[in-house]
């Protein structure tokens, strides 16, 4: 497919625009880029007590887990790098579990930290900023909240497999930094539980309320909560990594080339000559994947995988369904904020790829298509598309994009 064009809203981010920019202030994102991103540890330190206001307070969390379902595989609890599995939680006889908040409650008394996996899967203001900055980015965001009663600690040294943003919201935490045994390690490589603790830490500081602390995947820590409550909100990256291009490559070979199917030569473990002609096929095989790795076919299958990142932000999508019909030539519509989207021709089609699917529509509609995609959050009309599709061509058009949850209702 010839690529034509591609796009994503860059003028939003998360609630009153959370951007990257904002998020490591007064950093600047070049400075971040070429420093620090994969390279090592950056903290700011703000000054700025309730600088995360806006996406998550101390009352927020209290709410989140007085409706919590205690059954819920995203809830757990830990000290000192021990987890009481939420499923214990429920485990007092005859009640069926209706207790299982106060038992969550107690263990923290005592002195756990609670975590909730993925708020921004369900907590509207965290949701926006994950799927905004994911977007600018180029990378899935996922929000785990950690809430550590004073004095105490959840976790031991360790280090985690993803880039992660780490935001105080409220209280403080004392971090200790230690290094990084495996630099850039992948998901299958997580940190050796079985190595002795670390004593001296390389870096030692107090991370405060309105402060963010970056940490490149492999750099190990452990925090403390200091003389209150501790609230912070670590915002875990995991982007494509080149990594699992290859891998995708590697298979899509696999699939179109019989060659890569065969078994090594029988006996080749024992027989030498089968040694030989297993050598042999080996350097064939990789002069195939070099033909078959072009730069821009793996840049471009990347470009596929990115905008199905995150999952689709549909809100409102329900409204826009029952109301579809009734969209009219004089209707405002938008294209939804920060949809990232690719718009391409191929033969006789347009494909618009967004949400991890492709529409297709007659490729002589792409002047037309052109105008909805690259439009701006202000909206538009039917009637004001630009092109030569004639009044019931660009309702039709619009009224299509409505329904794939390409554009919203105004």
């Amino acid at each position: 497919m010839a690529l034509h064009s591609d796009g994503v809203d860059r003028t939003s981010a998360g609630p009153d625009g959370f951007t990257l920019a904002r998020l490591i202030d007064p950093v600047d994102e070049e400075t971040f880029r070429q420093e620090y991103w994969a390279r090592q540890p950056l903290l700011v330190g703000r000054g700025a007590p309730g600088y995360f206001a806006e996406l998550l307070t101390l009352a927020d969390v209290d709410r989140v887990l007085s409706l919590s379902n205690v059954r819920d595989g995203d809830l757990r609890v830990v000290r000192d790098g021990k987890e009481t599995p939420v499923n214990q939680l429920n485990s007092r006889r005859g009640e069926g579990g209706a207790h299982g908040l106060e038992v969550l409650y107690q263990h923290y008394r005592d002195g756990s930290t609670v975590v909730v996996n993925a708020l921004e899967r369900r907590f509207a203001p965290l949701r926006r900023l994950a799927y905004a900055l994911g977007t600018e980015i180029t990378a899935r965001i996922q929000a785990n909240i950690y809430v550590t009663p004073a004095g105490n600690r959840g976790f031991k040294p360790h280090y985690d497999t993803h880039d992660v943003f780490i935001c105080q919201v409220h209280g403080s935490k004392r971090w200790q930094l230690f290094g990084a045994p495996l630099d850039l390690p992948l998901a299958s490589q997580p940190h050796n539980k079985s190595l002795p603790e670390p004593t001296e830490p390389l870096q030692e500081f107090d991370l405060c309320d309105g402060d963010v602390l970056y940490l490149p995947r492999g750099t190990v820590h452990a925090g403390t909560s200091n003389d209150r409550t501790s609230v912070h909100m670590t915002l875990g990256v995991h982007p494509v990594l080149w990594h699992d291009v290859f891998e995708e490559a590697v298979r899509g070979a696999a699939h179109a080339d019989v060659r890569f199917r065969h078994g090594l030569p029988l006996g080749f473990g024992w027989d030498e000559a089968a040694q030989r002609t297993a050598q042999e096929t080996a350097a064939q095989l990789v002069a195939a994947l070099a033909e078959r790795l072009r730069p821009p076919e793996l840049v471009e299958a990347s470009l596929a995988r990115s905008l199905a990142l995150s999952p689709p932000d549909l809100l409102g999508h329900l409204a826009d369904l029952e109301h579809q019909a009734e969209v009219e030539a004089d209707t405002k519509v938008r294209r939804r904020t920060g949809l990232p989207f690719r718009l391409g021709v191929d033969g006789r089609l347009v494909n618009l790829d967004f949400h991890g699917k492709t529409v297709q529509l007659p490729a002589h509609v792409e002047p037309e298509v052109r105008y909805v995609a690259q439009s701006g959050g202000a909206g538009f009309t039917a009637a004001g598309i630009r092109g030569e599709l004639d009044g019931p061509g660009r309702l039709l058009l619009v009224r299509t994009l409505v329904r794939e949850g390409f554009l919203t209702l105004a």
